[in-house]
């Protein structure tokens, strides 16, 4: 059985189409589609050769043309760091882009980087529905645009996930190996695992098994920084240790004993450290 609303409990909008950094990627057709149109009132290229501004009919019109074709939603911040290079953001099943969007942009500015968080469907403004499989493939389909179209260098790039992100996080280091660093935050060994841990283990067998990380994680070959509140009662950091100990990178584990699952310290508990890993990786 699929679950799908257990798994991916979309919580109700916390934005709408008017949320500066609205970026819009075809799901099959890779190219720069839309970026804030009602605050921005502009469409434009990135290699800086067309530029088209457009009236309020004009975004009215783009925006209902977004709810009927299949484009992946994003939030794009801070773009005038992208020579540097750019963090992408998975985010937990329980909430959507906007609720995320103090992190991204933190994030961003701290590193001088740019940075861009994946929707996911059915959360948001993004209609549809949610499996494994549909995220898989727009993400995907995102680290393409961000290497073809936004001309990122694969080793700028910043891979980052947390909770149910950290699966997806953790297919793309596969898939791209050469990518600066994965960030994993409340990462987990597999869905199961964390079902058996949190309700009752007949539960768990009725439930397909999608989010393999600890069989996969021997694949992942990139310096890899696992974060990890030592109070997280929904997914035990013991998760985070047998995910680094199968790990075929360079790894570091940073616990904090004051951090839960949902509530943390964006400059402690995650800058703070992802700086610390990056100087290390570098010296």
């Amino acid at each position: 059985m699929e679950f799908n609303d257990l798994i991916f409990p979309s919580p109700k909008p916390s934005y709408d189409y008017t949320l500066s950094g609205l970026y819009y990627i075809d799901e099959e057709i890779q190219y720069h589609r839309s970026r804030s149109l009602i605050q921005q009132n502009e469409l434009k290229t990135y290699d800086g050769t067309i530029k088209v501004t457009l009236n309020q009919s004009d975004s009215t019109r783009q925006m209902s043309q977004n709810r009927q074709t299949k484009r992946i939603v994003t939030l794009f911040q801070l773009e005038e760091n992208l020579r540097n290079g750019i963090i992408v953001y998975f985010h937990a099943n329980a909430e959507d882009i906007g609720m995320c969007k103090s992190l991204a942009y933190l994030l961003a500015a701290e590193l001088e980087m740019a940075s861009i968080c994946m929707e996911y469907p059915g959360y948001g403004i993004y209609h549809g529905q949610s499996s494994s499989d549909t995220i898989i493939k727009n993400a995907y389909q995102l680290i393409e645009h961000i290497l073809n179209n936004l001309k990122v260098h694969e080793s700028k790039i910043i891979i980052m996930g947390r909770s149910i992100g950290t699966s997806i996080a953790v297919e793309m280091s596969i898939r791209y190996k050469k990518i600066r660093t994965l960030v994993l935050l409340s990462p987990f060994t597999s869905l199961c695992d964390v079902i058996k841990e949190n309700s009752f283990n007949w539960v768990s067998k009725l439930v397909k098994e999608r989010f393999r990380n600890l069989e996969k994680m021997h694949k992942v070959h990139c310096p890899t920084l696992f974060i990890h509140g030592i109070k997280d009662k929904l997914i035990s950091y013991q998760h985070s240790i047998q995910l680094m100990s199968k790990c075929s990178g360079f790894t570091h584990l940073q616990l904090f004993e004051g951090m839960t699952h949902n509530s943390f310290f964006i400059d402690l508990h995650i800058i703070s450290p992802i700086r610390q890993f990056l100087m290390k990786i570098q010296s």
